[in-house]
């Protein structure tokens, strides 16, 4: 397990999931990719493939952002698992869900994350539930 103040990672290795919980927003953009550097690094030394991204205490998406994960992160996660496939649940907030409608920008960049086309498959929930079911299936 690896915790911060911010960031709690945890490998279930019955499950073969990596899960990512956000307890604070972090507080600048550096250290917002810092934690996901770290979480690819997780991933890679726990060889695993599914991940579950739990950012419900982070109410408030940041469209630059989320534009990095989308454009940067993301194809780094995916050359660096390769072959396997990446498979991402981001669980959400209701309030984060209701920013992503609202904001075009991020929807737009939330829209083309989650295309069946991708590399990548990235779903996003807001029960954990289904998003676990989604994982495992």
């Amino acid at each position: 397990m690896y915790a911060t103040a911010t960031l709690t990672l945890d490998y279930r290795a019955d499950l073969a999931l990596l899960m990512a919980r956000w307890l604070a927003e972090p507080s600048a953009r550096a250290q917002h990719e810092a934690e996901y550097t770290t979480l690819l690094q997780y991933g890679q030394q726990h060889h695993t493939s599914r991940w579950l991204l739990d950012v419900r205490r982070r109410p408030q998406p940041c469209p630059l952002m989320a534009a990095w994960i989308v454009q940067e992160w993301l194809p780094q996660v995916v050359a660096a698992l390769a072959p396997q496939r990446l498979r991402l649940a981001y669980l959400i907030s209701p309030a984060r869900g209701e920013a992503v409608q609202q904001d075009t920008a991020l929807h737009a960049t939330v829209q083309t994350a989650t295309q069946p086309t991708q590399p990548y498959d990235l779903m996003v929930f807001g029960d954990e539930g289904l998003a676990m079911r989604w994982l495992l299936a």
